[in-house]
């Protein structure tokens, strides 16, 4: 039962934590505080005289025991500051939340975690490479961690999902709200594969200033952040900012010089920032040496499956430099057209990917 008296105090200092530990560490218990004199409490946090008639007044056991029976209806968990399942890296921050609400499954403390973060307005660029570099994480056991908004944070979501890999959404909103409306599908997919969390209680709506309150909860949850494309004023700026302050390593994607879309990111990147183009540099800096054994085996269950013509072109292909069908026609004296339709089904069959101008390179599933 004391987890649902520190849900209430959770609730009761959400913007006044450091108070919540004070009441904690004079009363030892939230239940203790729950049913202290007002007289008691007067005399332990002193001043914020309208604040404190707040918190007085909410003891209420009946609206205690709705929060309750809400969290059992709608499969919702809460993870006190002290819970077992409370995230380890979490802690460690400036101004952790007392307790966290969690929809799906927490993954454990010992999978290694990284934000991937940037700008709801983005370029194509910028949406292909965290999709590309996401979904190649999800052939690891790493988990990626962004905050569910339009943009690059979707589709880092997407990608790590894609990839086979495990997700997590941090909310400026409730866990059963869905912001944006349009990601509610998006949302369904976290909750199977992952979970989505928030320090904010069910109901509660998506308000402007939850956001930069929210992506300290990000950065805290990793062990390293990755920018992927922001602009010179992105809201991702700050997550990048609140993980350098709680001691937390910042990567970047580099992105075109002329691009305002990556006038953020290179600004990080002239400040000292490390530089990431591919999963593997995600790998190393975690100090995970992932050995390709599997990568090979895909690609030889594939290859046992194909013609003979079918596997002279995908042959000429890998997973970095795109190859053009024309190229292909020219080193093995083939009819162009002849290419172009066995890259077709190639591609149909999801072996290979199509990049714009560029060619044709190995899908790396």
């Amino acid at each position: 039962m004391e987890e649902y008296y520190l849900m209430w105090l959770a609730r009761m200092t959400m913007h006044n934590v450091q108070k919540a530990f004070l009441l904690l560490k004079h009363f030892q218990t939230a239940e203790a505080v729950f049913f202290a004199s007002e007289k008691e409490i007067r005399a332990v946090l002193r001043g914020s005289a309208k604040w404190i008639d707040h918190l007085i007044t909410q003891r209420n056991p009946e609206q205690l025991e709705d929060w309750i029976l809400e969290l059992e209806e709608k499969e919702i968990f809460f993870y006190s500051y002290f819970h077992p399942r409370y995230p380890r890296l979490l802690k460690e921050i400036y101004d952790p939340p007392l307790g966290i609400y969690v929809k799906g499954v927490l993954p454990d403390d010992e999978i290694d975690k990284i934000g991937v973060v940037g700008a709801r307005r983005c370029s194509a660029y910028g949406l292909e490479t965290a999709h590309r570099i996401t979904k190649d994480l999800g052939k690891t056991n790493v988990i990626v961690v962004s905050g569910m908004a339009r943009g690059i944070d979707a589709m880092a979501h997407k990608g790590i999902m894609d990839g086979g890999g495990k997700t997590i959404a941090v909310l400026g909103c409730g866990v059963d709200v869905c912001y944006p409306a349009e990601n509610e599908t998006l949302m369904q997919q976290i909750i199977e594969h992952g979970c989505v969390i928030s320090e904010y209680p069910p109901q509660t709506k998506p308000i402007s200033y939850h956001f930069p309150q929210r992506n300290r909860i990000i950065s805290g949850l990793c062990k390293m952040v990755v920018v992927v494309e922001a602009g010179k004023k992105s809201g991702t700026l700050i997550t990048a900012d609140l993980a350098l302050e709680n001691g937390r390593d910042v990567f970047v994607v580099p992105g075109n010089v002329t691009s305002r879309f990556s006038e953020g990111t290179n600004n990080l990147i002239k400040q000292g920032c490390p530089i990431i183009t591919e999963y593997s540099d995600i790998l190393f800096a975690l100090g995970i040496s992932y050995q390709k054994e599997e990568t090979e085996k895909y690609y030889q269950t594939i290859l046992n499956n194909m013609e003979p013509f079918e596997k002279e072109v995908f042959l000429l292909m890998d997973t970095q430099n795109p190859i053009t069908a024309e190229e292909i026609a020219r080193k093995l004296h083939r009819n162009i057209a002849e290419i172009q339709y066995i890259l077709s089904l190639l591609e149909i069959a999801g072996y290979i990917q199509k990049r714009k101008q560029a060619g044709y390179i190995r899908d790396t599933k």
